[in-house]
């Protein structure tokens, strides 16, 4: 703590570009850690450097970085696991400023690309399941006139998971909209977008788990400086989903979101979240999805800093037919100490519940950690 006063340079560093290093640690109880009913507990050890490289002195945000995640299940006969990733983010103009005025300025072309190798708890399973994870994001605005222009979004995921029992699942979705500006701060618009998927199962018995789905939905949208203090974006419209392949079904639904941040004042801040949809699930059942959230952050006094999370959400799987509801609850609330920019401690307590039409899958899950992080 007192070393982190004294040290203000970076790895590397050039009157553009910058590398930073950061060492994250932290010790803690997880009470379920396949997500089952009745699933084991561990003492966990974790230790994740990360490297960046930041552009600096520049309107356009360029950063690319990776890092690596070893964890320790010190009382429990689980393997040791190392998590990999890696990532590069590009936006023009930088997305995190704001003018003379303090007003957001929402980017021209933003783009972004990230992998990471994990193994996470899979609830369908019990168990601890390694998976890659690709995606590519790309969103970009043009000019018609003063006031007008098109806005485009594109999304690519890859999940491939390192089990027979569950599928790899490939996501592609684009929108294309007619976006009005009555000022530099704030748009709204009017989008025609789609999702292709594609659900393949890793053993090929399991026909009826190919699956193809495909989306097509309508949705108005604003985003950016939504009144004096709140910033986010909402979008809300209807969707038509049609699968084929191992089963076949469509249906109609509502599609909206929010992601919302109100500053109070310069200490406190919160923001709401709220989002609905469908989307395949591992075992590539179609699930349609509805989750909330809100959150709440307080810096007490100086370096001290509170903040609270709580909200639900709701699973329903089905194949033409329901197979399952669930039903889940998310709490956690935290405490941060950050004496100094570049030295943090923390200490977290985080709960989720579930209930299911189906007993196998109704758990509880907590999760108290005491961490730190420490940038160079």
């Amino acid at each position: 703590m007192l070393l982190s006063d004294k040290s203000y340079g970076s790895l590397w560093e050039t009157p553009d570009w910058a590398l930073l290093g950061t060492l994250n640690g932290s010790v803690g109880y997880d009470s379920n850690l396949t997500l089952e009913r009745g699933g084991p507990s561990a003492v966990e050890i974790i230790a994740n450097p990360v490297l960046a490289l930041e552009r600096h002195n520049s309107d356009t945000s360029f950063d690319v970085i990776g890092g690596v995640t070893e964890t320790e299940f010190a009382d429990s006969n689980l393997p040791f696991e190392s998590d990999f990733s890696f990532g590069a983010n590009y936006s023009y103009p930088k997305a995190d400023n704001t003018d003379p005025k303090g007003l957001v300025i929402i980017p021209i072309f933003e783009a972004s690309a990230s992998w990471v190798r994990s193994s996470q708890p899979n609830e369908f399973l019990g168990a601890r399941v390694p998976y890659d994870l690709t995606t590519l994001m790309a969103d970009g605005y043009v000019t018609l006139t003063g006031k007008l222009g098109i806005r485009g979004t594109g999304e690519l995921q890859s999940y491939t998971y390192n089990s027979t029992a569950l599928n790899d699942t490939y996501l592609g979705q684009g929108s294309v909209g007619l976006a009005y500006s009555e000022t530099s701060d704030t748009q709204v618009s009017l989008n025609l977008g789609t999702v292709i998927g594609h659900s393949i199962p890793n053993d090929p018995v399991n026909t009826v788990s190919n699956v193809r789905g495909t989306e097509i939905d309508v949705t108005a949208r604003i985003q950016g400086q939504v009144t004096d203090k709140i910033t986010g974006s909402a979008y809300g419209g209807f969707g038509s989903v049609r699968y084929t392949g191992g089963y076949a079904t469509s249906t109609d639904l509502p599609v909206a979101g929010a992601d919302l941040t109100w500053g109070i004042d310069t200490r406190r801040t919160l923001a709401l979240g709220a989002y609905t949809g469908e989307v395949y699930s591992p075992n590539g059942e179609a699930s349609e999805s509805s989750h909330a959230f809100v959150s709440f952050t307080d810096v007490i006094i100086n370096e001290w800093e509170l903040d609270v999370l709580t909200g639900p959400e709701r699973f329903e799987y089905g194949r033409q037919v329901s197979l399952r509801t669930d039903e889940g609850w998310n709490s956690s609330v935290g405490f941060a100490y950050s004496p100094s920019k570049r030295f943090r401690v923390s200490l977290s307590l985080d709960y989720y519940y579930q209930t299911s039409t189906v007993t196998a899958f109704k758990y509880a899950h907590e999760i108290l950690t005491l961490g730190a992080s420490y940038q160079f």
